[in-house]
């Protein structure tokens, strides 16, 4: 198998999935790589609930290994099943790195529900031509949904490596609001810079004002 992350995924499903599961994975997967038409490909996308339950992956510790040598700051440790076979199906295109792949990957979110559009923000930091999804990704960030914001930002190194200062801050600044974790935002503490250090401060003179709680993590984006 030519993509080493799919590999990765296939031997962590191989031993979590039952049988009829497996099967359809691979059928699935098997179809997809010979070419699809985009229909085809979302309805399989969707099908994949039915096949596959939505309990969490729970990687070992060599798995959580594994995928960080293969793409530092990968960690699918929140990733579900359901998810990781989605992304499986996702790396089994044969068109990533085809010149108008960002455009066709963007149409795919038009009538994802909230589950299958988290698993293609995931599968974000394992595609080529990163550069051209960094419009999607600002969008994941500005999303209500926690869960779509979470699939963007945390345990996966896209928005450290590719964001602008702008777009770094506002989703950093966001998981301070929602209260997501700064440790699980690969990068975090690491491109701090002066408008981001002006809003952090701004954003705790509003929380003492109003006589709240400063997040200790808050202190991470002041040095």
């Amino acid at each position: 198998m030519s993509n080493p992350c799919l590999a990765l995924l296939n031997s962590v499903l191989a031993v979590r999935l039952n049988s009829a599961s497996l099967e359809f994975v691979r059928r699935t997967q098997e179809q997809i790589s010979t070419g699809v038409t985009d229909d085809r490909f979302t309805q399989l996308i969707s099908l994949a609930s039915r096949h596959v339950p939505r309990q969490l992956l729970q990687p070992t510790d060599a798995e959580v290994m594994a995928a960080a040598q293969l793409i530092p700051g990968w960690n699918p440790k929140a990733w579900s099943l359901l998810e990781t076979v989605r992304i499986s199906f996702v790396l089994s295109r044969p068109d990533l790195a085809a010149p108008d792949f960002g455009e066709r990957f963007n149409q795919w979110f038009r009538f994802a529900d909230e589950g299958e559009a988290c698993a293609y923000y995931r599968a974000l930091c394992l595609l080529p031509g990163p550069e051209q999804h960094l419009w999607r990704a600002a969008e994941g960030c500005r999303t209500n949904m926690r869960s779509v914001f979470a699939a963007v930002a945390c345990d996966s190194p896209y928005p450290f490596l590719y964001f602008d200062d702008i777009a770094w801050n506002q989703m950093l600044l966001k998981a301070l609001f929602i209260g997501e974790p700064l440790a699980s935002i690969y990068g975090a503490g690491k491109r701090n810079n002066a408008e981001l250090i002006a809003m952090v401060n701004d954003y705790i003179d509003e929380r003492r004002s109003a006589g709240r709680e400063v997040p200790a993590d808050t202190q991470l984006l002041l040095v």
